[in-house]
């Protein structure tokens, strides 16, 4: 091993870290590298998909091609929270208004310009799948990285009979062996159960990964997401709880 790695230390790297757009977040994980699993966990509606939609855009800025795994939304659900990332426009207006005000629609048609761009880099796949159907459909594609929004959603291969904690971790691992066997960090987004609501603070800890199974133990990153004002929603809490090959911290977020 050493005569294998010895050379690639103290000078410019072959394969650069994909580092996901947030400079303080990238400081702390110095970028994500292949065979990663990267897990980000939140209470529902914290805003983990917006999130993960802000990293793919970040990503898909600098030409990444990126698997864009949603099981929760149809296809143009999905497209709506991308157009909303790019345009400004809040969710709300896209989805109700009838006709554009002030320079909305010129947002809204750069926004697309953008979107039609990125259609050979960003793949989005909507619906149930399992961990297998995402490795057959992701086997040629050159993916440089997989998200997955979000993990629960995902179906085993096999069947556990109601043992749903067995059941997510195999899921978990599945998605590990996924991203060592192609070379690639993997981002898999899950939910919290509710423990943390019984803190003043509102701050999770990794414990609280729903169903968690294997997720821990597989996990090289875990991020976790929270609000720092019930009250007041633009400010996020995100911590690295986890980092396999680094420092954990904590960094704040601001929300639009």
């Amino acid at each position: 091993i050493a005569l294998e790695n010895k050379d690639k230390y103290f000078k410019e790297r072959e394969v650069a870290p994909l580092h996901i757009g947030f400079e303080k977040l990238d400081d702390l994980l110095g970028g994500l590298e292949g065979g990663d699993m990267i897990v980000i966990g939140a209470r529902p509606a914290v805003g983990k998909s917006a999130f993960v939609t802000q990293i793919t855009s970040n990503l898909a800025k600098r030409g990444k091609r990126i698997g864009f795994y949603n099981l929760e939304m149809q296809n143009k659900q999905v497209y709506e929270r991308f157009v909303v990332n790019e345009s400004g426009i809040g969710l709300t207006r896209l989805r109700r208004a009838t006709r554009f005000l002030g320079d909305e629609k010129e947002k809204f048609d750069k926004a697309n310009e953008r979107l039609v761009k990125a259609d050979n880099i960003v793949i989005t796949s909507a619906g149930a799948k399992s961990v297998g159907d995402i490795k057959a459909e992701s086997k040629h594609m050159d993916y440089d990285i997989i998200i997955i929004d979000y993990l629960q959603l995902l179906k085993a291969d096999n069947t556990y009979r109601g043992n749903r904690a067995a059941e997510v971790g195999e899921i978990s691992r599945a998605i590990k062996n996924l991203a060592m066997e192609l070379n690639i960090p993997i981002i898999a987004l899950s939910q919290l159960n509710r423990a943390s609501e019984g803190r003043e603070s509102k701050e999770p800890t990794m414990a609280e990964l729903r169903e968690a199974g294997n997720i821990e133990q597989d996990a090289s990153v875990i991020i976790l997401l929270w609000n720092l004002n019930e009250n007041d929603r633009r400010k996020k809490g995100c911590k690295v709880e986890k980092q396999r090959q680094g420092e954990n911290g904590k960094v704040v977020m601001n929300f639009n």
